[in-house]
């Protein structure tokens, strides 16, 4: 396969992982939505800016290879929202508070906010091969 096609499917996929990592704490334990909500809203920015960049990565990667944008644009486009995405996911990180997640049914909700930042790497990762291969 090669290095055009694979990249964005791998950016396309490593968006939808954010996604699935962001979503999994409310799927594992209903009734905890306002401690969510408040581990979620952390920092400056929270990570709901995260998911976005995430979800408008997705459509840029699908843009970009189904020729809806030219690849190069598309490729660039990518790179700046995953580099942006990866910012965001590293600051809320390193100011999420896990206090409201006391008691919280499953212990690797700890590392949770880790997950996200190892996950929305891939997105820069990804467009980053996919620039490489289209210039």
């Amino acid at each position: 396969m090669r290095t055009e096609q694979a990249a964005p499917a791998l950016g396309i996929a490593g968006c939808l992982a954010v996604v699935v990592t962001l979503a999994l704490p409310y799927l594992v334990a209903t009734g905890w939505g306002p401690q969510l909500g408040r581990y979620y809203a952390a920092g400056p920015l929270g990570v709901g800016a995260v998911l976005f960049f995430a979800l408008v990565g997705a459509v840029v990667f699908l843009a970009g290879v189904r020729g809806r944008t030219d690849p190069t644009t598309a490729a660039g486009i990518a790179l700046a929202l995953g580099v942006v995405a990866l910012l965001v996911a590293l600051l809320w990180a390193a100011s999420v508070s896990l206090q409201p997640l006391f008691g919280f049914p499953a212990s690797w909700i700890v590392d949770h906010r880790w997950y996200v930042v190892v996950v929305t790497a891939v997105i820069p990762a990804a467009a980053a091969l996919y620039a490489r291969a289209v210039l």
